[in-house]
């Protein structure tokens, strides 16, 4: 249901990415660097703070005022099968006049400012819808939770 229900916005979607995570990151307290390991809802968070950004980047005071925002359906691998943590996306309705280098740039821009965001980012443009049914693979493994609800941004209703 969960793969039916996002290929309906296929259409819509313009760009497929995988965005890595560190498994911890460095935190400096009073008594000295602790590491603080990635959880699934610090990840999530990571996302949303992604999301801002990004947005901001593409819309600037009118992502804030207005809610204005690309469309995305991200999902969390590696619940699982203890890998890495990482996201699959799928985004679109980007600023027109943005050409694939600058698109590819924003989104590791972003992705570089948040707490858990590593180097390893594959932005590519989305030829086909199977792009959703790869990013899906461990919500067939009975993981629903795999896909971030907190964080999709749907597309525009005249775009679907």
């Amino acid at each position: 249901a969960h793969i039916d229900w996002m290929e309906q916005y296929a259409g819509a979607l313009t760009h497929a990415a995988t965005l890595t995570l560190k498994p911890y990151r460095v935190v400096l307290t009073a008594r000295g660097a602790i590491r603080e390991p990635i959880t699934p809802l610090a990840a999530s968070q990571d996302f949303g703070f992604f999301i801002q950004r990004l947005n901001a980047s593409l819309f600037g005071h009118a992502a804030k005022r207005f809610g204005k925002s690309i469309a995305i359906l991200p999902t969390l691998e590696g619940l699982q099968r203890g890998k890495l943590l990482h996201y699959h996306c799928a985004f679109g309705q980007f600023p027109t006049q943005l050409c694939e280098r600058a698109t590819e740039a924003k989104i590791r821009e972003a992705w570089q400012k948040t707490r858990f965001g590593n180097e390893q980012v594959d932005v590519r443009r989305m030829a086909t819808a199977g792009w959703l049914s790869y990013m899906c693979k461990e919500i067939r493994s009975y993981n629903a939770d795999a896909l971030d609800i907190a964080n999709v941004r749907l597309p525009s209703a005249s775009l679907v």
